[in-house]
């Protein structure tokens, strides 16, 4: 009728229903897992300091893709990228996680994802057949440290004196190995293994968790002491650090179907743990 479209009136604005049963409502389930550390092995300031257990997210399809990435395999940070997107609490970092209590996260995540029945192949120790079998991941328990070994003395930062009273009462200084520091030793066995180099399992290991040795700190002579080291010594330092760590018991029960043979299996964690083969 001869009016501006200025003076038109506006559509009205859509109106938008909030709707409690979208196909988006599926997506938040969380759940909390236990810590085997309790959080008291991380100083003051770190976000899981006294903190006994961490809220997760299940898997989606977002952890899928960070699981077939083939440039985050290859860097071997894919599991590490897993936790920290399952993590609910963003402050804490995998790389600073005691390595039990991040396995904790990743089994926990890997049942949210495809369930407790892991099917996998196991070498048999006492036939050293392959046999197909089917691993129960909720029967994986904490270790408990009820108290401290006698020769065994925490610091309050979270390391640990071991004395050895048959080797002259030598004192040797024990860290808990962190995501960080379990990334380091994969690195330096990477590029040994690109070199076509011998493998140094062992004194990496001695190398990363002692602090110590009586008076000494400097870590180039640490590092001669981890690669002279009498094997009986070895030996004693890292069966005592193995009993030290909080972590999950990573052997489940194994009954072998062509020789009978039952006892226990170790378990590893790899990027394949996360795909069933059934």
């Amino acid at each position: 009728m001869g009016a501006s479209d200025n003076d038109a009136p506006s559509p009205p604005a859509p109106v938008i229903q909030e709707e409690t049963g979208d196909i988006f409502s599926f997506i938040t389930p969380t759940e909390f897992v236990d810590l085997p550390s309790g959080g008291l092995l991380y100083p003051e300031g770190h976000p899981l300091h006294k903190v006994e257990s961490v809220e997760i997210r299940h898997m989606t399809a977002k952890e899928e893709d960070i699981l077939t990435s083939e440039t985050l395999v290859r860097k071997g940070i894919a599991l590490d990228r897993l936790v920290q997107s399952v993590m609910v609490d963003k402050t804490v970092s995998p790389a600073d996680m005691l390595i039990g209590d991040k396995n904790a996260v990743l089994v926990a995540t890997r049942i949210t994802g495809f369930g407790p029945l892991y099917h996998t192949t196991i070498t048999c120790p006492a036939c050293n057949q392959q046999v197909d079998t089917a691993l129960d991941l909720e029967e994986l328990e904490s270790k408990d440290l009820e108290e401290l070994p006698e020769n065994v003395s925490s610091t309050g930062n979270g390391t640990y004196v071991i004395t050895l009273p048959d080797f002259n009462d030598l004192e040797v200084e024990v860290r808990l190995l962190t995501g960080r520091h379990e990334k380091n030793i994969l690195k330096k066995r990477d590029k040994r293994r690109k070199l076509k180099l011998p493998d140094t399992n062992v004194t990496d290991q001695l190398t990363a968790i002692i602090a110590r040795v009586n008076d000494i700190t400097d870590p180039t002579v640490l590092a001669q002491f981890a690669e002279r080291v009498p094997t009986r010594v070895s030996r004693a330092i890292r069966n005592t650090y193995d009993a030290l760590v909080p972590d999950l018991d990573m052997t489940l029960a194994f009954e072998c179907t062509n020789c009978a043979h039952v006892g226990k299996v170790d378990m590893p964690i790899s990027a394949d743990f996360f795909w069933p083969n059934t």
